[in-house]
């Protein structure tokens, strides 16, 4: 690990000079056109790497925001486990992540690998996993650079989440699933949405897609992911009622819609 004392970084060149007992070395940095996005931001901490392939440098940079004033219009993003659906009252989208795909096919490599134990089984489930880890992060990025594509288009200010906090306790998700799915794509949406600008707010998921979101009585099954509602008729996908009624609860907190009384409020502040 080193501060800031034992590094410094030359953005224009694209060089780094690392102090060792020998004293300090200069090392050409390998750049590319991503690296042009940390022009003008504040390096950090960072940490020397060794791999297989050589050395790398990781550096945590740091850069100040004005977010958005608030401005009545917001997106929220519901995260189920093979897709997520984001957008707003009047247009919905859904992505389909496939991430359940991905998980379940390096579960198998590991379990066949596992079941034929050999000398260098753990470098092996070692590599497996890091590959594992590096699709489903390109997923999240690019699942998560759309939504906020989205939200800059439909004029937004603020993306609302779900407070998943205490999701273990109302949902049979797994420790390691409620972790992994759901916390980690969270934290990259809220960088890059905090990153464009817009300010980041937590609701209470409870309900969500259970509800109707005009009159909130409970819904009923009506098919593959679509649901009823036996009061007022409304039938539509889960998912995009979900998206609706996290957008309600926003929208109760701050007191710019009528949302009826049964749904359950924002949580605390959220966080902004």
């Amino acid at each position: 690990m080193l501060d800031d004392h034992m590094f410094s970084l030359d953005l224009e060149s694209w060089e780094a000079s690392i102090a060792t007992q020998n004293g300090r070395i200069r090392l050409r940095l390998l750049h590319g056109t991503y690296h042009e996005k940390f022009r003008g931001m504040k390096a950090g901490e960072a940490w020397l790497v060794k791999s297989e392939d050589g050395y790398y440098l990781k550096v945590a940079f740091s850069k100040t925001v004005e977010l958005n004033e608030p401005n009545g219009k917001a997106i929220a993003v519901d995260v189920n486990e093979n897709n997520v659906s984001f957008g707003t009252m009047e247009r919905v989208m859904n992505v389909e992540t496939k991430e359940r795909i991905v998980r379940t096919a390096y579960f198998l490599k590991r379990r066949r690998l596992q079941s034929k134990p050999r000398l260098n089984e753990k470098p092996l489930l070692a590599k497996y996993r890091g590959r594992e880890r590096r699709r489903l992060e390109d997923i999240y990025h690019k699942v998560a650079k759309e939504m906020v594509a989205e939200a800059i288009e439909a004029g937004a200010s603020v993306v609302v989440l779900e407070d998943i906090k205490n999701i273990r306790r109302r949902i049979r998700y797994s420790k390691a699933l409620n972790g992994r799915l759901i916390r980690r794509f969270q934290k990259i949406l809220e960088y890059k949405a905090r990153l464009a600008g817009f300010r980041v707010v937590y609701v209470d998921p409870r309900g969500t897609s259970s509800l109707c979101p005009i009159c909130g009585e409970k819904l009923s099954p009506n098919g593959y992911r679509r649901v009823r509602c036996p009061r007022c008729g409304l039938e539509e996908n889960r998912d995009v009622l979900a998206v609706r009624n996290l957008l309600g609860r926003y929208q109760m907190y701050v007191g710019t819609s009528p949302v009826h009384p049964e749904s359950p409020p924002m949580k605390g502040g959220g966080k902004t």
